[in-house]
């Protein structure tokens, strides 16, 4: 992790000091004056609209951490799911239908955290993904990485120094504040027992006794509208306080200090001068669109369905990390999780259940994995679509998929129920909805253009 991020930190700056005009250089001054407070309210809407994409990870990190918490999730411990997510469920946007969640806090100010995981004879798909306060995933331990087998480990901070205890490995955390978001995978509803007890196997410890009471690593209060107001940079001022970014990224925070987002001192809005103020309510009013819209530089989409690169890990591409915060915190790292989304089919219409589909793998398409693939419907919030059925998701691991002779697969995708009662069928809200097939575990080299999905077509 420490080479990635002076691999970034090099990139990022080499291109800061290329950008930088020479001393030799004519600068050209307008020859039109403006009062200087006018001056003042661009400059703090420029820095201002940096900031939120900048920051916003972080402040979605405290804002999430905060609801939880609040629920009654105690830090250092997992809070496990006992059944498979629903329409109803709001705990994070995207979430799939097809594993257990399991999830912690981790303040490794205090002290660094035991993680024990399972045998696991069943070769069962599971994950304990970690990211870093700013949504970086910086390790999955998985089934892959341990072989199926048991094994321990000490999750430690960047700061720590210590004894920790012999025979286990040391994980080494690029911030204090740590999320700990585990997946493990459900075979069909006959599975879902043996599934909650594998769940409950995955353990965390505290290595030592807490220094002190209090969530470090969140800001005592997250406010609900706190990505639309100006106690965004408060709370981001705070998680950078607790969190400190790469070296290289002072180069930014020295700017945002000039609009009083200052990461030394925090961020008050009675010690800023009115143009400020009005320059960064105007940034505020402007940038959450930026993020919500954030993805064309990083988007590929092939016969109407969408990848994101970067995802799971994302260097010096604020914006990217910033609309993946908000369209699907916790995105995993493609050769643990792969996404594709679809929002309109391969004649690039928009989806909708006012209408009827198909989706035929051939053979040689059905995605390649060494866990399972599954494909679940959203609505335009983002979240698991309420549908007819309940039939909002098709997974290649419960027993259910009929494949044809050939070994192709067809998916009918609508709002009623097909003619075919042994039809493979994903049923739909009655409005706007989109998909998103993900491959829990992609084969090494099954992803990339000469593996493209299949399109979606409208039925005729």
């Amino acid at each position: 992790m420490k080479k990635y991020f002076r691999y970034a930190c090099t990139v990022f700056v080499a291109a800061a000091l290329a950008a930088a005009p020479s001393p030799a250089r004519t600068l050209e001054v307008s020859s039109e004056r403006h009062p200087p407070a006018i001056a003042e309210e661009a400059l703090a809407y420029s820095l201002g609209v940096q900031a939120y994409l900048y920051g916003y990870p972080l402040v979605a990190v405290a804002k999430t951490m905060g609801e939880m918490t609040r629920d009654g999730a105690l830090l250092n411990q997992f809070v496990y799911s006992d059944a498979l997510a629903t329409p109803s469920y709001r705990g994070i946007v995207t979430p799939n239908s097809d594993t257990l969640y399991l999830n912690a806090w981790l303040d490794l100010s205090q002290t660094p955290v035991l993680l024990q995981v399972p045998a696991n004879p069943q070769h069962r798909y599971y994950t304990v993904q970690m990211l870093d306060a700013y949504t970086n995933t910086f390790h999955n331990e998985s089934n892959r990485a341990t072989a199926d087998k048991a094994r321990q480990s000490v999750i430690v901070g960047p700061g720590w120094k210590g004894t920790l205890p012999t025979g286990v490995r040391t994980i080494q955390a690029p911030t204090d504040t740590v999320w700990l978001l585990g997946r493990v995978e459900v075979k069909g509803k006959q599975d879902l027992a043996q599934a909650l007890a594998f769940e409950h196997q995955i353990q965390l410890k505290p290595v030592q006794q807490a220094k002190q009471s209090g969530a470090a690593g969140v800001s005592s209060v997250v406010p609900q509208d706190v990505l639309h107001s100006l106690a965004f940079f408060r709370v981001m001022t705070d998680m950078l306080q607790k969190n400190p970014p790469p070296v290289c990224d002072q180069v930014l925070l020295t700017q945002f200090a000039l609009a009083g987002i200052d990461a030394q001192t925090g961020f008050d809005p009675a010690r800023i001068r009115p143009a400020t103020r009005a320059g960064l309510e105007r940034a505020l009013r402007d940038a959450p669109s930026i993020v919500e819209n954030g993805y064309p530089p990083y988007i590929m989409v092939e016969n109407g369905w969408g990848s994101f690169s970067p995802i799971g890990t994302y260097g010096d591409q604020f914006l990217a990390r910033a609309f993946i915060a908000y369209s699907g915190i916790g995105a995993n790292v493609p050769e643990e999780e792969a996404y594709f989304r679809a929002f309109t089919d391969g004649d690039n219409r928009p989806l909708t259940g006012e209408k009827a589909y198909t989706l035929h793998f051939a053979p040689d398409q059905l995605p390649q994995t060494s866990a399972f693939w599954s494909i679940n419907v959203y609505d335009n919030q983002l979240y698991l679509a309420k549908a007819t059925g309940n039939r909002v998701s098709v997974r290649s691991n419960n027993g259910t998929l009929r494949l044809n002779p050939d070994g192709s697969l067809d998916i009918a995708i609508q709002k009623s129920p097909p003619a075919d009662p042994q039809a493979n069928w994903l049923s739909t809200p009655p409005g706007p909805f989109n998909l998103v097939l993900r491959i829990f575990a992609p084969k090494p080299g099954s992803l990339g253009p000469a593996h493209a999905l299949p399109p979606i077509r409208e039925k005729r």
